[in-house]
This record gives C-alpha cells, sequence and structure tokens, in this order.
C-alpha cells in the first residue's frame, strides 16, 4: 500500500509529465498537417485524407491510452487540444476557388471530428477519474 504522501508526490510528478506528453501528441499531429499543407506538391485529397485521419488518430490515442493507463489527466489534456484544433477550424479557409471550396468543406467535417473526440476524450477521463 502506498502512503498518502507517497502518493502525492507521485501524482506531483506524473501530472506535468502526462499533461506534457498530451501535448506533445497533439502537436506532433498538427506539426505533421502543417508540413504537408506547406508542401504544394500534396494534393487537396491528401491533406484532407491527413487531417480526418490525425482528428481520428488523436481521438483514438486518447481513448485508449486514457482508460488503458487509467490516466485522466492526459483524456482532458486531449480533449483540451482537440477542442483548439474545433475552435481553429471555423475561420481559416476562403472558398474563392474550387480547391478552397474543398477544404472548405473538409473543415467542417474535420471540426465535427474533432469535437467528437474533444467529448470522447473529456468522457474518458470522467471514466477513468472515478473508477
Amino acid at each position: 500500500m502506498v502512503a498518502s504522501s507517497d502518493a502525492t508526490l507521485l501524482t506531483q510528478l506524473l501530472l506535468p509529465l502526462t499533461m506534457h506528453f498530451g501535448w506533445t501528441s497533439a502537436a506532433t499531429l498538427v506539426n505533421l498537417n502543417g508540413s504537408l499543407a506547406s508542401d504544394r506538391s500534396v494534393s487537396v485529397t491528401k491533406l484532407i485524407a491527413l487531417g480526418n485521419s490525425s482528428a481520428l488518430l488523436a481521438t483514438g490515442l486518447g481513448l485508449g491510452l486514457t482508460v488503458s493507463q487509467a490516466s485522466p489527466a492526459y483524456g482532458v489534456t486531449l480533449a483540451w487540444a482537440l477542442a483548439a484544433c474545433a475552435n481553429g477550424l471555423t475561420k481559416r479557409v476562403p472558398s474563392k476557388t474550387s480547391e478552397e471550396v474543398k477544404l472548405k468543406k473538409a473543415a467542417a467535417v474535420q471540426k465535427v471530428l474533432c469535437q467528437t473526440g474533444s467529448f470522447l476524450c473529456a468522457a474518458a477521463a470522467l471514466y477513468t477519474g472515478f473508477m
């Protein structure tokens, strides 16, 4: 059995590391998307696929690691990051060319994916926090 002070110390050490891991997970996916988006040779279809895949992967990571490791802090961090991504998708793409119209429609889909992922990660965090 872990003494109360040992459990507090463990929490103080692991909480910041867990949150950092969550932000690093999200930032890796965001930076991957950003690097491909800046490459003019990448097709709009590939950008859309990567964006959707990233939202799904972030959700999967958030759910999987939160539940399997009983780590509500990771789930909350991914929920926060996905909510921030969803918010960022509301105001980016003009819709003048046909490619921009495709990207705007894809951004709407990715916003829903990110919002749903945020909700699911938060729910997993609540679930593991009260287990």
